[in-house]
């Protein structure tokens, strides 16, 4: 299976203070944390499938693994 990943640097940030959101086109990162709010758009050069995400936050440190949708092939003719 085909795969997109990332890694965003997030200090100060708690796991409970971090959100994902997916579309098949977009991931959106944001943090709500006392001192500051954030967030970033990431455009995939791929459509991914969000409802099947994985991630790992340690010190700072977000990975996000993300399954690519198959794109059918269109018949040739």
């Amino acid at each position: 299976m085909l795969r997109a990943s990332g890694i965003a640097e997030l200090p100060g940030a708690k796991k409970e203070d971090i959100k994902l959101h997916g579309t098949e086109d977009i991931l959106t990162i944001s943090v709500d944390i006392p001192k500051r709010r954030y967030f970033k758009e990431v455009e995939m050069s791929a459509k991914i499938d969000p409802k099947k995400a994985r991630t790992a936050y340690k010190h700072g440190v977000l990975e996000v693994t993300i399954p690519k949708i198959k794109e059918k092939k269109k018949p040739r003719g």
